[in-house]
């Protein structure tokens, strides 16, 4: 060597095989999709806004974060690991109690709002968001 070089510096695994092979993020929900519905729960991504029934909700980053992924198509169970590394953005350490307070948030301020969407747990995997009220 000469002397001189370059240092790399990422945040994580996933940044680093991203810039070096190119790998994308496929749990991730799509670029483009910056308006999800999921019946009457809309969340805006451009606005950072959700709303239910027209009304905003007052959810915090993390929360709209956590909603977004959920909501992402196609709806299906998110396991821990998944939500985390997905909606904060960072390596997942095994630790739950992160995710659980952010579900549980959502979950209080969604039965406030009178939602009929429904964040699901999976015993030992993780959560998925569920439309529960009747079809209009």
């Amino acid at each position: 060597m000469s002397g001189s070089g370059t240092v790399l510096m990422f945040p994580d695994l996933k940044s680093i095989r991203s810039v070096l092979f190119g790998e994308q993020d496929v749990s991730a929900p799509a670029p483009g999709a910056e308006v999800l519905a999921l019946g009457r729960l809309v969340i805006d991504r451009d606005r950072q806004q959700v709303r239910w029934a027209g009304t905003t909700l007052p959810l915090t980053r993390t929360e709209r974060a956590v909603l977004a992924v959920l909501a992402a198509p196609p709806l299906r169970v998110w396991t821990y690991q998944q939500l985390y590394e997905s909606a904060w953005g960072a390596d997942y350490l095994d630790d739950v109690s992160a995710v659980r307070s952010a579900v549980k948030r959502l979950r209080a301020k969604l039965r406030k709002a009178g939602a009929t969407v429904a964040l699901k747990s999976t015993r030992g995997v993780g959560f998925s968001l569920a439309d529960t009220g009747p079809e209009r």
